[in-house]
């Protein structure tokens, strides 16, 4: 009987066994389900320094729980496992595990983009070791992105492996020209704000300010220049609906001077965040194209993924509505599929929060990106508007 059932859940716990006073390596102990096949005649457990290209692999018998033994310090792992029956045919690869094996005690390892993940894992992951921004994509849709699954020692690339909680990463929102007070943010002085890109303006005794929209990112650390926290301050031109988003409950925010409402469910979001509805420009009166029939409004923190989609309803009168998002990366805008209107509302769901344009097919069937914003990429991906 040929092998049907794949394997999908490898679970991952790590022994560290000590060698010498100087040295260490590290023994990993594989989990997994069991296959139900009568001829059912063992397992292959695969890993490897790079995702789904393995280097090794080993005969497991028909045990569901093996010792994976001499992984390098200071290295990642990928892992998975095949089933085969007595004919020899063999399953196809089971759901990966992943772990960053620890480095030794007192070693410092090259983060060449000082984003807080290791220039050898983010090239092991597909990352690049020379761009900040890749910290907060998140590569497997879950909800997490890929620094805080790295610090919390999930998979970046298995959604089914996902962090319990992301409080590594902090969001503020805002208006552009306002001071955002950070010193909240900082433990009394103990903690220190250092922007992620030199481009970004630094903060002056705990306050911020900048005149455009968009999103700045800072990396927050101790006095051992350790990484506490990383923040991401989203401004938008004017703020016109705000509150806070917690775990567990669901959220519904509406900015009633245009009939713009966002709804989240109670899983959308690992932490408390704060959730806005903004406009670009300066005045509220801005967002709109009156002539052109088009309506541009953010959905605030730019660039947050959502483990489930918002949904998004507007009102809106023009013929044949058309949704579009900014991706910043590209400055282009990208259109949105699944929209629905009827009686005045324009309705379409988003993974991932940032700018938004409705307008009328009618009118143009070709809207041109504007100069504000700072949103999302397409996908699960968060870009960020760079100044």
């Amino acid at each position: 009987m040929k092998i049907t059932q794949t394997i999908k859940t490898l679970i991952l716990i790590v022994v560290m066994v000590f060698l010498t006073d100087f040295a260490y390596a590290a023994t990993v102990r594989l989990s997994w389900d069991s296959n139900t096949e009568p001829d059912l005649a063992g397992y292959i457990v695969y890993y490897g320094t790079s995702s789904r290209s393995y280097m090794e692999y080993f005969d497991a018998g028909l045990t569901t729980s093996v010792d994976v033994a001499d992984l390098t310090a200071a290295t990642p792992y990928f892992f998975a496992v095949t089933a085969y029956d007595t004919s020899g045919n063999e399953s196809s690869f089971s759901s990966e595990a992943y772990i960053f094996i620890p480095a030794e005690d007192g070693e410092i390892l090259p983060d060449s983009d000082l984003d807080g993940i290791p220039d050898a894992v983010e090239v092991s992951l597909g990352m690049s070791a020379t761009d900040p921004l890749d910290s907060l994509l998140d590569t497997d849709c879950d909800g997490a992105v890929n620094l805080v699954e790295y610090m919390e020692g999930t998979s970046p690339l298995n959604a089914d492996d996902r962090p319990d909680n992301d409080d590594l990463l902090l969001d503020m929102i805002g208006e552009a020209g306002e001071q955002i007070d950070l010193s909240g943010i900082t433990s009394g002085g103990l903690y220190s704000i250092v922007p992620l890109l030199a481009s970004y303006p630094e903060p002056v005794n705990d306050i911020l300010q900048t005149t455009t929209p968009g999103a700045l990112l800072y990396n927050v650390i101790d006095e051992n220049s350790e990484l506490v926290y990383r923040l991401r301050v989203s401004l938008s031109g004017q703020l016109s609906a705000l509150g806070d988003y917690e775990p567990g409950y669901a959220m519904n925010l509406e900015d009633t001077s245009y009939g713009i409402r966002v709804e989240l469910s109670a899983d959308a979001v690992l932490r408390v965040v704060p959730i806005g509805i903004g406009t670009t420009g300066e005045e509220p009166a801005s967002a709109v194209d009156y002539e052109n029939e088009t309506l541009e409004f953010d959905l605030l923190p730019y660039g947050l993924v959502l483990a489930n989609p918002a949904f998004v309803t507007v009102a809106y009168d023009g013929e044949n509505p058309a949704v579009q998002h900014y991706d910043p990366a590209s400055d282009t805008w990208e259109n949105i599929d699944g929209v629905e209107s009827y009686d005045g509302t324009v309705s379409f769901s988003t993974q991932e929060l940032g700018s938004y344009k409705v307008y009328s097919e009618e009118e143009s069937a070709e809207v041109p990106a504007s100069d504000g914003g700072g949103g999302g990429g397409g996908g699960c991906f968060i870009t960020t508007a760079g100044f």
